[in-house]
C-alpha cells in the first residue's frame, strides 16, 4: 500500500495504483498536458472509495509507502488504463534516474 500525497490531500491505495498514477503524471507533464484520474482508493474507514484528481505539468505528487498492505486494493484494469494513456504521449516510459547506473557520472555508456 502506498499514500498518494496531493495538494494536501492523501490518499491510500495499492502499490501499482500509485506508481501508474506518479508515471502517468510524468507523462502528462511531458506532453505539456492535463487529466482527470479516478482513483480506486481506500477511505478511513477501511471500505473501497475512488478519490478524483486534476493532474497536469505542475502537479506535486508525493508516493509514500504505507504500513496497511493487509487494505491492498487491486486494479488491474485502471493500472493498464492510465499506462496506455501515457504510451498515447510517445514517452510513457519513466526515466527512472535516481536507479540507473547508466546515467552514474563517469560511466561510458552516457550519451551526450
Amino acid at each position: 500500500m502506498k499514500h498518494i500525497q496531493y495538494d494536501g490531500s492523501t490518499i491510500l491505495t495499492s502499490d501499482d495504483i500509485a506508481d501508474a498514477v506518479i508515471e502517468y503524471a510524468a507523462a502528462l507533464a511531458g506532453g505539456d498536458r492535463a487529466d482527470t484520474v479516478a482513483i480506486p482508493a481506500v477511505a478511513q474507514d477501511g471500505t473501497m472509495t475512488t478519490t478524483k484528481i486534476l493532474i497536469g505539468p505542475s502537479s506535486e505528487i508525493v508516493i509514500e509507502d504505507a504500513d496497511e498492505d493487509e487494505l491492498e486494493v487491486e486494479n488491474g484494469e485502471f493500472v493498464a488504463r492510465l499506462r496506455a494513456a501515457a504510451e498515447t504521449f510517445g514517452h510513457s516510459k519513466p526515466i527512472h534516474a535516481d536507479t540507473r547506473s547508466d546515467l552514474t557520472p563517469g560511466n561510458d555508456d552516457v550519451k551526450s
